[in-house]
């Protein structure tokens, strides 16, 4: 009898766990955010001035300041099935560059990271990247989750944690800045 009580257990846990959506922000992160579809932010970033989007990407830069944290990344689209978050695709993508005014532990952002990011719109803004000055639609982040897919960064979140070299749990983290 313990047995089935224990068995029903699991089941409804993993039912409740696969039917759930990605919702890692917290409301006040997510008031007025409206997701927007890939690829759109890069051709016109103008037109989100002053609107809180939901964007998605892998990490492929972080620069520290006084004011902040600086995290270039290339847009991915977003997914709902088979797992919440950043899609991996094979083809080059844009980039776009996040202001984060929050604090974290310095190896919380790494290259290849995936993230998902409720931000407001800033239009565009020149970065210098490896010394060449370039423009880059810009948004400050309210809120940020982040997939530590590393190094593995061309791996899909989905495919966590049943990696070819065996099993690895994938590690994610939401930081809000105040």
């Amino acid at each position: 009898m313990q047995a089935l009580v224990t068995g029903m257990i699991g089941i409804v846990g993993l039912v409740s766990v696969g039917c759930s959506t990605g919702t890692f922000f917290p409301p006040e992160g997510t008031r007025d955010a409206a997701s927007i579809q890939f690829g759109v932010l890069v051709p016109r970033p103008e037109v989100f001035t002053g609107r809180v989007i939901q964007i998605a990407g892998r990490i492929v830069g972080v620069e520290q300041s006084a004011d902040g944290i600086l995290i270039r990344a290339q847009e991915l689209p977003m997914q709902e099935h088979p797992v919440y978050g950043p899609a991996e695709v094979n083809k080059g993508t844009p980039e776009f560059a996040i202001k984060y005014r929050g604090k974290v532990d310095d190896r919380a952002f790494w290259f290849g990271d995936k993230l998902v990011v409720v931000a407001v719109g800033q239009g565009s803004r020149p970065l210098t990247v490896d010394g060449v000055i370039r423009t880059a639609p810009y948004v400050v982040a309210r809120c940020m989750h982040i997939w530590k897919t590393g190094e593995d960064g061309s791996y899909g979140i989905e495919e966590y944690p049943n990696l070819p070299d065996g099993y690895y749990s994938l590690k994610h983290q939401t930081y809000c800045a105040n």
